[in-house]
């Protein structure tokens, strides 16, 4: 089979899928997924983007299960550790 050929039951097809975990796992997740974005110098409303666009599957679920607030609050709080410019986190 040619690499060019299309194959629609590709079984090596990438497919993204969630699973349930422990207590205090989905929090963890997104201040480590915030701390690392603050930490290549995104500022509060690159990072809050990555929570409103349902694009992004894993941080979608967090700011559809744990609210705005909560995810304004995080991403303000690791920018301030972090020392990255704050400014007013407007919703898309």
């Amino acid at each position: 089979m040619p690499k060019d050929e299309f194959v629609a039951e590709d079984p090596l097809e990438l497919v993204g899928m969630v699973l349930p975990g422990d207590a205090g796992q989905l929090e963890r997740m997104a201040e480590t997924i915030v701390e690392e974005y603050a930490r290549m110098g995104w500022d509060e409303q690159r990072l809050f983007t990555l929570f409103i666009h349902p694009l992004f599957m894993a941080t979608h679920r967090i700011y559809l299960q744990k609210g705005e607030a909560y995810v304004k609050d995080l991403i303000r709080h690791t920018c301030t550790r972090y020392r990255i410019p704050t400014a007013e986190v407007k919703h898309a």
